[in-house]
């Protein structure tokens, strides 16, 4: 899997020929060929779960190189991770046309939402990564406090663009390159005598 930088200058933002666009916002009309709604259900229930190179890849794209990517973290449905899905998807698939990351964000949540009318489930919040919420135990302090995430660039063209031009990016904290003065530990050795500081020594002792 490409590594962050190249997966957000590489996406294809080039439709098939005779593929009428569909606009990022829900809002907008929804129209798609017969033969992109096939691969579109393809890519909504493709096992990126089972599929450890995509999670290794993630993984370096949420910045936790080390670690695979959770199983939380790949059902995201957030633009970051549904943007790493079309670009691994196209190249797992070797597709032809490279699925439009933003015609397949339209006809997913005009699918979600269409399904959710149906089974009376809330729709899902787009552009927003999973949060986890704690909930109070106290009876005497009934409010639940949701955990709050760094806000961070969700386009990777955009971190490039901050740290190139040196500007700091959100939600990374900034570490001052200064020495902290009073903090420092006197030291509990003696001090190291000098060649003519002995002489002197040794001839008041002969004295």
């Amino acid at each position: 899997m490409d590594t962050p930088s190249t997966v957000n200058n590489n996406l294809s933002t080039q439709l098939p020929v005779g593929t009428t666009h569909i606009a990022a916002d829900p809002g907008n009309s929804i129209s798609a060929t017969q033969v992109e709604i096939e691969v579109y259900e393809k890519l909504r229930y493709y096992p990126f779960h089972t599929d450890r190179e995509f999670a290794k890849g993630l993984a370096i794209i949420l910045g936790h190189p080390d670690t695979p990517a959770t199983e939380t973290e790949i059902g995201r449905i957030d633009d970051l991770v549904l943007q790493a899905k079309c670009f691994y998807f196209s190249r797992k698939e070797k597709l032809a046309h490279p699925v439009n990351f933003a015609t397949y964000k339209a006809w997913l949540h005009s699918d979600i939402l269409s399904g959710n009318e149906n089974t009376g489930t809330t729709l899902p919040h787009f552009n927003a990564p999973v949060a986890d919420t704690h909930m109070s135990t106290d009876h005497t302090n009934q409010t639940s406090t949701p955990l709050q995430e760094p806000t961070y660039p969700s386009s990777f063209a955009h971190i490039v663009e901050l740290i190139t031009t040196g500007q700091p990016v959100p939600g990374i904290q900034q570490i001052p390159d200064t020495i902290l003065t009073g903090h420092d530990t006197p030291s509990t050795k003696p001090r190291r005598r000098k060649p003519w500081e002995k002489e002197e020594v040794s001839k008041t002792s002969q004295t």
